[in-house]
């Protein structure tokens, strides 16, 4: 189906950016303010002195080994009332403490939490759509043929980026390393097999470099494209301080 794009497309694409951006950062987040939240829960259970009843309770439980049988058996309470709302009221005070305060993790730390499905693939969409964006100011400018535009249209999106940092690639301005890691990661999370949900956990140090191998696209195509609107490289910039001035002790990306 041939579809003439005018104005409003480049409009649309553009809230879709910015849609997925949002997004993907917003899923980063939520993955650390879990795992800041499991480090205060598991301070807040070393208060927790377990009762003689709670411990004759532990004792006489008797669970399956294997995982398959524990999930189908119905498990029963594992300590008294008291413990457990004690237990609750825990969780719910370090869920509380993670998201108003910062913490330092360091630059080696796995990201294990699950929300990191939902940072790649949609900080995968936000990089493939400013490559399908780009792609048509080139056809409208007439940069590239119809056909060429229907060919890489449709191509898997590093045969895209390829594409359109070419000259870029070959004179070594432009590096693609760390996309092609991003793409990587995401793929274990489209094939969520048992064996790529236990080898999905970048560390934050990998995040970083992607976000700013990122950057340095966003602020190519800027120049080519020379929109008058707001730089998606410093939305981006805007995303990463944010997130390193709550996560690390790193210094934060520079203040465009």
């Amino acid at each position: 189906m041939n579809v003439e794009h005018d104005i409003n497309t480049f409009s649309k694409l553009g809230e879709g950016i910015n849609f997925y951006l949002n997004e993907s950062f917003h899923y980063i987040n939520e993955a650390l303010i879990y795992e800041f939240a499991s480090y205060l829960f598991s301070e807040e259970l070393k208060k927790i002195d377990p009762s003689d009843k709670d411990k004759e309770i532990i004792e006489s439980i008797n669970l399956p080994e294997s995982p398959v049988e524990l999930l189908q058996v119905d498990l029963p309470e594992v300590m008294t009332e008291e413990t457990l709302r004690a237990i609750s009221d825990g969780w719910n005070k370090a869920q509380t403490l993670a998201r108003v305060e910062n913490y330092d993790f360091t630059l080696d730390h796995a990201i294990q939490s699950i929300e990191m499905l939902g940072h790649l693939n949609n900080f995968g969409f936000f990089i493939e759509t400013v490559i399908n964006r780009h792609l048509l100011y080139l056809k409208q400018t007439r940069l590239i043929d119809d056909f060429s535009y229907s060919r890489f249209s449709i191509a898997k999106v590093m045969e895209r980026i390829i594409f359109i940092f070419k000259d870029d690639i070959s004179t070594h301005n432009i590096h693609l390393n760390e996309i092609a890691r991003l793409f990587s990661l995401r793929n274990k999370t489209v094939h969520y097999t048992p064996d790529n949900a236990m080898a999905l956990k970048p560390r934050i140090s990998e995040m970083i470099q992607i976000w700013n191998q990122t950057k340095k696209l966003l602020e190519r195509l800027e120049g080519i494209e020379k929109f008058k609107e707001d730089k998606f490289s410093r939305l981006l910039n805007n995303q990463i301080n944010g997130f390193m001035e709550k996560w690390t002790s790193k210094p934060t990306a520079n203040k465009s």
